[in-house]
């Protein structure tokens, strides 16, 4: 298996043009919004630098190295040690978050020049067209277009759903992926996240009952589904492979008394049902197949 070459910073990749200011010595390609907080809690960032090293060595990387990628994007990297754990595979690995993180990258030592702010309401990625290999983004796009950051949905959340994805898709280079990942919309149990904030009585009974998020299946709601990355990138031309998320899930949050139960129900899903209803999370591989940057 062939190894990368060491990772270094590309300026055929980057487009420094796209940066409009700088916090806590990191460059931003937003103007706003940059005297937030950091809202991660020490034991959070602790948890997260563990489990995300491993779940960067178990899943993303063998997708990577199965995609012949170099460059890595991470979008959404929070305290960035996906990234990190790449750079030390010896890919060209960088990683973007919303303001308030940039502390935290300062505290870690995370390099400037491998970490970027973006805005909160509309993506600018600091990156050419058609130039990167690969992008990934986990768990983050459930949360673009709310009012609160989690659940809360603003009316135009497709419009600002679609922007983000088709601006992860621009930069992309010919024959690249980006591996879009979170919970099914589905599926109707969601164990990540509380209930969509217009759920009816229904929906809040049954999952006080359950101790998890019981939610319809059909009609709005803050999660995501296949046919939303069709609805996002149409007229785009694209591949899509729906993958088997076991490796990258640790069910921590799922009940100890079924925890085992469901890992061996997400192993044992069929290929054929990797796309639909019957698996809870959605871990969809997007290749790009031709340079193109701007789509009806």
């Amino acid at each position: 298996m062939n190894t990368p070459s060491a990772p270094r910073s590309d300026e055929r990749t980057l487009d420094r043009s796209r940066f409009v200011s700088e916090t806590s010595g990191y460059h931003a390609t937003v103007a706003g919004c940059l005297d937030l907080p950091d809202l991660t809690t020490d034991e959070y960032a602790d948890t997260q630098m563990q489990i995300n090293a491993r779940k960067a060595l178990d899943f993303v990387l063998p997708v990577i190295r199965r995609s012949g990628a170099r460059s890595v994007l991470d979008i959404g990297c929070g305290v960035g040690k996906m990234v990190t754990t790449l750079s030390d595979e010896g890919y060209d690995a960088y990683g973007v978050d919303l303001s308030g993180l940039q502390h935290r990258w300062k505290q870690l030592g995370m390099p400037a020049e491998r970490f970027f702010v973006v805005g909160p309401d509309v993506l600018s990625l600091p990156f050419r067209d058609n130039s990167l290999d690969f992008a990934f983004s986990l768990g983050v796009i459930e949360h673009v277009g709310t009012t609160d950051g989690h659940a809360d949905r603003r009316a135009d959340y497709h419009r600002a759903r679609q922007q983000w994805t088709r601006e992860i898709f621009r930069a992309l280079a010919p024959g690249g992926h980006m591996l879009l990942g979170g919970p099914n919309r589905a599926f109707p149990i969601d164990v990540a996240h509380g209930l969509d904030s217009r759920a009816n009585a229904v929906e809040r009974a049954l999952s006080r009952w359950a101790g998890a998020s019981i939610h319809r299946t059909w009609g709005e709601n803050f999660l995501w589904g296949y046919g939303d990355i069709e609805r996002y990138l149409a007229g785009a031309p694209y591949q899509l492979t729906a993958l088997n998320p076991a490796p990258y899930l640790h069910y921590s949050r799922v009940p100890g008394l079924v925890r085992g139960l469901v890992r061996n129900y997400v192993e044992r899903l069929p290929r054929r049902l990797l796309a639909s209803g019957w698996n809870p999370w959605m871990m969809a591989l997007i290749k790009k197949t031709t340079a193109q940057s701007e789509y009806p």
